[in-house]
């Protein structure tokens, strides 16, 4: 097998190989022998089937299998005699040429980066150093009342925090579109579920009103047909209902698993639950510094073939959530995600040269700490535990979460780490996400 290789623009790399014909004739002949044995014809008694007849009725479909391995078993070996690693699957062309005694063929593919991890000495990040008060308890307790309000149908015009109940026709320039239409849809005043300007319309409006609201879809919209499109909806009210928030007592304790103790107990376990969000936000916090700044050292060429496959994988789960939350059929665009993939595959890449360079690994007994640590926050800590443990992929995601923490960790030795001072409300609030 004679092979020879070619740098062509960037990482992309044209591989030539070239081996003879008579290594697969003899797989040919060995497979159609075969055949006489085990083919049924009409007309020829089993194992009695000449090999003329044979080649005739199998012999290009043999022969395209066994040249098809052929280039398959080549081009991994003829990779490895290169020394290359190819990045996604290669293009395969065969050479047109007058030698029958010779197959050749192309293989175009790119290759991954040499990569070499660049020090974060000099590098800076900042901790957060937060402490939950009396006050942001106070606060996280009403949400959680506003979290399971009820809504009890009353007689007077729809204001903010009302829940109105509506049916709804909208029209583009007189013609419908794709769900134009909505039945008895609750929409709950000043939370923003509907597009700019329909629940501030529907304010003011009684049970039995009929509204005609002249309003524009968003340009970013995600239904792309009617996105930035003037549209026109006719509105009829069903019901205007005012939310009740629940009172704090032992009934609603219960609820959440608290049956002794009363308020102290139910602020207690609250605020356990805020440290837990709040530590995963620092941490998480702190994690994004760090990448950035492995990003920020790390400039690498990406192969191109990595970042279309992940904005296609990232398109297509966004396509699924989007079609479970409102059972549209809209496409998605991958070129919208290939930002977010290039930034994906680098990151990636660089990580996992970070691990090989500085031998961080994630050890059986860590995962099974971290897996612990999650189960523990739900009813049943066995059945979480059990279910990671007997799921592959599921366990990996762990032991690839622990091995970023580990980077973290050995960042912030490299670096400089400073605590940063924060109240709970503006760190947790994604309105000061900017300056937390």
């Amino acid at each position: 097998m004679q092979v020879s290789v070619e740098t062509k623009e960037g990482l992309e790399r044209e591989l030539t190989v070239e081996f003879p014909t008579s290594d697969i004739n003899g797989e040919v002949n060995t497979r159609l022998q075969s055949l006489t044995k085990t083919a049924k014809i009409n007309g020829f008694r089993p194992g009695k089937i000449p090999m003329a007849v044979i080649k005739k009725r199998y012999g290009g479909q043999v022969e395209a299998e066994v040249l098809n391995e052929k280039l398959q078993q080549s081009y991994f070996e003829a990779v490895n005699q290169e020394k290359l690693k190819p990045a996604g699957q290669p293009t395969i062309n065969m050479v047109e040429n007058d030698d029958k005694d010779n197959i050749s063929y192309t293989a175009i593919f790119e290759v991954y980066p040499e990569i070499t991890p660049a020090s974060l000495e000099g590098q800076s990040f900042e901790k957060a150093n937060v402490t939950i008060g009396d006050a942001d308890i106070d606060s996280t307790v009403e949400n959680i009342r506003k979290q399971n309000q009820t809504f009890i149908e009353v007689d007077r015009a729809a204001q903010d925090e009302d829940q109105v109940v509506v049916d709804f026709v909208g029209t583009i320039d007189g013609e419908a579109f794709k769900g134009n239409e909505g039945k008895q849809v609750p929409v709950t005043l000043g939370q923003g579920q509907m597009i700019e300007g329909f629940e501030q319309g529907v304010k003011g409006a009684k049970s039995g009103d009929s509204l005609t609201l002249d309003l524009k879809f968003p340009g970013d919209y995600h239904y792309k047909d009617v996105a930035g499109k003037d549209v026109q909806f006719a509105v009829t009210v069903l019901a205007i209902k005012e939310a009740t928030l629940p009172e704090l007592n032992d009934e609603f304790y219960t609820k959440f698993g608290i049956t002794e103790g009363g308020m102290d107990a139910f602020r207690e376990e609250v605020k356990k639950n805020m440290q837990l969000e709040l530590d995963k936000a620092i941490a998480a916090r702190l994690k994004n510094q760090v990448m950035d700044s492995i990003m920020d050292v790390n400039e690498i060429t990406v192969p191109k073939s990595l970042v279309e496959e992940e904005a296609k994988n990232m398109a297509e789960q966004m396509q699924s959530q989007y079609q479970m939350e409102t059972q549209g059929d809209a496409q998605l665009q991958t070129s919208l995600f290939e930002d977010q993939a290039k930034k994906r595959v680098s990151l990636g890449m660089i990580l996992a040269e970070l691990v090989k360079v500085n031998e961080i690994t994630a050890s059986q007994e860590v995962v099974m700490e971290k897996i612990n640590e999650m189960a523990a926050t739900y009813e049943n800590p066995q059945e979480v535990m059990d279910y990671y443990m007997s799921h592959k992929e599921k366990l990996a995601e762990i032991e690839s979460f622990v091995l970023e923490e580990k980077i973290v960790d050995w960042a912030c030795e490299q670096a400089t780490v400073s605590d940063k001072d924060f109240t709970f409300t503006e760190f947790m609030n994604p309105k000061n996400e900017d300056e937390a």
